[in-house]
């Protein structure tokens, strides 16, 4: 039997566990502080369970979790690499309520599974740069994820929300087309807008599908901001926020991202 690797994005696997399993009330209205009964063995048993569940449907021989590193200890604010590009990146979920026992059962998958994790990078950034190293994880690998980013990255993807029995295969040019198309629509989840005005059914982005190589995206990409009255360097910082980081976007004996720069 092969090697089969799952890299799996472990936020949002304990987001589910924790959020599943907790009970929220509100004794005193909806603006008051709610009571939380937080059920941490039954979250820990679902955090497990779902991953085991997906490794034996997948017939996988090892799991990698992959986590994120971007909140400063210290004040709770977003640390990521993307903020020093993009200073409002993410910064609605500043006050955005996180299930209780979302940090306790982050620390089993940590305990219980080998683990990924790089400074001031989120899950995504570690299951990109191990999916498209040639050496670091040997075998096939699958990145497990239901978060949409993870299109951009070529290789294989299983959504456990979406798919059946088997990933699918993204392509390199496909990846591509999909971190252009963010580039340019945004990601109001991440609070990065892209370019405003452009949407998916824009005929920028349906341009995008049909371009052949990553440099001619780019210049449909420039020409949409241009149409907006943004410049080259507003339609850049835009996609170095989109970036999900591959192998050769991570400086691997500096421990730090290198931006993405557009194609020649």
């Amino acid at each position: 039997m092969k090697d089969r690797t799952l890299l799996v994005d472990a936020d949002i696997m304990a987001h589910k566990a924790s959020s599943a399993t907790e009970g929220v009330f509100f004794f005193n209205g909806r603006d008051a502080a709610p009571a939380i009964d937080e059920n941490l063995e039954q979250a820990l048993e679902v955090a497990e369970r779902d991953i085991e569940r997906i490794a034996n449907k997948l017939k996988a021989t090892k799991v990698i979790v992959c986590l994120t590193d971007d909140v400063n200890q210290e004040t709770g604010e977003v640390d990521n690499f993307r903020c020093d590009v993009f200073p409002a990146y993410k910064a609605k979920r500043l006050n955005t309520r996180r299930p209780a026992t979302l940090p306790k059962v982050k620390e089993f998958y940590a305990r219980r599974y080998e683990t990924y994790t790089r400074p001031r990078l989120e899950a995504d950034d570690c299951m990109g740069i191990l999916a498209t190293h040639n050496t670091l994880v040997p075998g096939e690998k699958i990145i497990v994820s239901a978060d949409k980013d993870m299109k951009t990255i070529p290789g294989l993807l299983y959504n456990p929300r979406v798919d059946k029995t088997k990933p699918k295969i993204i392509t390199e040019l496909d990846a591509d087309r999909y971190f252009m198309e963010q580039t340019l629509t945004g990601d109001q989840t991440d609070g990065y807008p892209g370019c405003r005005g452009i949407g998916p059914k824009s005929p920028f982005v349906a341009a995008v599908w049909q371009a052949k190589n990553l440099q001619a995206m780019w210049q449909i990409v420039v020409a949409g901001y241009a149409s907006k009255g943004f410049t080259p360097d507003e339609a850049l910082a835009q996609a170095r926020c989109a970036r999900i980081l591959r192998a050769s976007d991570w400086d691997f004996q500096g421990r730090r991202p290198r931006l993405w720069v557009p194609p020649a």
